[in-house]
């Protein structure tokens, strides 16, 4: 049974508010969730599990019908979402009436749930977030039930405010485990239990790579791969600075860095050592240079 895992897309979410590229950021979070839609479709996946969060905040009903309308369009892919922290289900949330396309399962409960899937031998357990911060320890240990071949759980959380859990309670119940909440991807137990990620970075301070995970269960085995989506990546970088050190050699450093890293990296500066006394470093001219989002100092004189 094949299968992709994604969390915390994020729809709806303007990037770097006030910068040049916010715009395009936000279009891109969208465009990225259509292409794993149609990796599905390529891959042929059994099942969509989405990890909570696929909205910034409460979703407007016609974003609702665009993402029903995508879903739609992979009819032999079972989809199986949950409402996270940030787009939690509010007593006046579109997701508590909104009709769903037959191959998508939203779980609506407040408390573990299971969604059995006949025809791909599956069932998820799942629960989604009536709240902003929920600390009960939803998942605890759970007993194999024998009903479906294949037993997974689909989760949102792994802080203390947000449904906390440990991941080696849950690895004798489920043949995998798909989490969303942390933005940073990892395999907390290799192949079982994964924390997604988010499907692209939300602001300057989700580093690191991003993207979705696809992989294959069968009776024996669990196998996933992660898939990276390079729309965006942000990066935290230092500069040095000596007391020789003048404001052009700075701006010359951040061009070179520029003109050597690829365009879809964009960079918090750091400017990091010791200076001339004398010397006034202009951050905002520098934190207008292309792909900049900004640059802090910690010198000494």
């Amino acid at each position: 049974m094949r299968f992709i895992h994604i969390a915390d897309v994020h729809l709806g979410v303007t990037p770097d508010a006030g910068m040049p590229w916010s715009e395009k950021r936000g279009k891109d979070i969208w465009n990225s969730f259509h292409m794993v839609l149609e990796e599905a479709r390529r891959q042929q996946a059994d099942l969509l599990l989405i990890a909570g969060d696929l909205f910034h905040r409460q979703p407007l009903k016609r974003e609702l019908k665009e993402v029903a309308a995508g879903f739609a369009a992979i009819p032999d892919t079972e989809i199986v979402l949950i409402a996270g922290n940030h787009d939690y289900l509010h007593p006046k949330s579109y997701y508590r009436t909104f009709a769903w396309p037959d191959n998508v399962h939203f779980i609506l409960n407040k408390d573990l749930t299971p969604v059995h899937l006949e025809r791909i031998h599956t069932t998820v357990w799942g629960c989604s977030f009536w709240d902003k911060e929920d600390d009960r320890a939803v998942y605890g240990k759970h007993q194999r039930q024998m009903d479906s071949e294949f037993q997974i759980l689909l989760g949102h959380g792994g802080d203390d405010r947000h449904h906390p859990f440990r991941a080696n309670e849950l690895t004798a119940g489920y043949d995998y485990a798909a989490f969303g909440h942390i933005h940073k991807a990892a395999q907390l137990i290799p192949n079982r239990v994964v924390m997604a990620g988010s499907l692209e970075p939300t602001d300057c301070n989700d580093t690191g790579a991003h993207g979705y995970w696809m992989g294959d269960i069968g009776k024996t085995y669990c196998e996933i791969s992660f898939y990276p989506v390079r729309k965006c990546e942000y990066c935290h970088e230092a500069v040095e600075v000596t007391p020789g050190t003048t404001g052009y050699d700075v701006m010359q450093q951040i061009k070179e860095l520029l003109a050597e890293r690829p365009a879809y990296q964009y960079f918090r500066i750091c400017l990091q050592g010791y200076k001339d006394p004398d010397v006034i470093f202009d951050l905002n001219k520098l934190s207008n240079l292309e792909r900049i989002v900004d640059v802090t100092e910690q010198l000494r004189p």
